[in-house]
């Protein structure tokens, strides 16, 4: 299928605004990441999509605020201590977030609106921004529900939520970057093709997103701060307690020697498998790929493995828990670049 039927200027305004969302959902991605990373994500005890943009602009309105997250089982258990002014440093991290997530709602809805009303997409095109329009809105109803299993009785958010947070992120971002890259190239691709050789670089893309999903619940159960050795945890392969009998088949989703004894195992995994693929590649291009992208999965997928590394020894210090971060889904998106390109006709 070809969007022969666009000229070149619809072209660059639709290429433009595509750049632009991938960018922002990118970003927003990072910025929720060290939202989490400063504890701050529990600062706004209520939900409102339009009021709520507006900040606190006095001073009775900060105590107002600051009265409220004094009701929060975070600030009962955790933040008793905490003053006024450590207050505004957390919420400032929230509002920033959810400020910004509206700002992506908006970027995304008046130009949709606009190329609708000029007729500048057509049915395929329908049908994919209708997707990651249906996407932004259940983002923001579960990133509300996220928060809110922090603010009853646990002052912890459900690592669950919060995974399906990520997740749902990572698919916008996702079809944003392939949607991009599509209309860059006036052409489309079948995202699966079971007989192409490019499968084994769509199995790393699936270990890619289920290594980041591993993460997720390594952030929301703060199981990195568990083990700070790499490989051994407390000087062994297979730790202790890594299986409670209670919990059964949940220790892989709530038992915190579990979740990071996965995440390590399969982020290792990720890294031999893509490293062997691309390393042959290399060698023996049984799948068409420019040098320059090879390399730079490679690069990319080394500097993950380090970052994955030092974020365990540094007891999951800021720096490295967002570089980290950040570089996954920079992996996911090269990756998703050469999976493109492998499955170009002719390629």
């Amino acid at each position: 299928m070809q969007f022969t039927e666009l000229n070149i200027n619809c072209h660059k305004s639709v290429m433009l605004w595509l750049i632009l969302l991938t960018i922002m959902v990118f970003l927003i991605i990072i910025v929720g990441g060290l939202t989490r990373l400063t504890d701050s994500g529990l600062s706004m005890v209520d939900w409102r999509p339009l009021l709520g943009t507006i900040p606190p602009l006095n001073k009775s309105q900060w105590l107002e605020v600051f009265s409220d997250y004094q009701l929060t089982p975070e600030y009962i258990y955790v933040n008793t201590n905490m003053g006024l002014d450590e207050f505004k440093y957390i919420f400032w991290w929230e509002w920033s977030h959810r400020f910004f997530a509206r700002f992506i709602g908006v970027v995304f809805f008046i130009p949709f609106t606009y190329f609708v009303f000029k007729k500048y997409l057509n049915i395929y095109l329908y049908k994919r921004f209708t997707l990651i329009l249906c996407l932004g809105f259940l983002q923001a109803v579960v990133g509300w529900w996220m928060v809110k299993s922090g603010l009853q009785n646990d002052p912890y958010v459900s690592s669950y939520r919060l995974t399906f947070h990520l997740s749902n992120a990572i698919i916008i971002y996702s079809l944003l970057l392939w949607t991009s890259v599509e209309y860059f190239h006036i052409k489309y691709n079948n995202f699966i093709n079971f007989k192409s050789k490019s499968l084994l670089i769509f199995i790393s893309i699936i270990l890619v997103f289920v290594t980041i999903l591993s993460g997720g619940f390594m952030a929301g159960s703060h199981a990195g701060q568990s083990f700070n050795t790499y490989p051994l945890m407390n000087g062994k392969i297979i730790p202790d307690d890594i299986y409670l009998e209670d919990l059964g088949v949940l220790n892989l989703f709530e038992n915190t020697v579990t979740i990071n004894f996965n995440h390590r195992w399969i982020a290792t995994l990720t890294f031999v498998y893509t490293f062997s693929l691309f390393a042959f590649l290399l060698i023996n291009k049984f799948i068409n790929l420019s040098k320059v992208i090879i390399f730079l999965v490679l690069l990319i997928l080394c500097l993950q493995f380090f970052l994955g590394i030092m974020a365990l020894l540094s007891n999951v210090s800021i720096q490295y828990a967002s570089l980290h971060q950040a570089n996954s889904i920079l992996l996911l998106t090269i990756l998703l670049l050469a999976y493109f390109k492998s499955t170009l006709k002719g390629v």
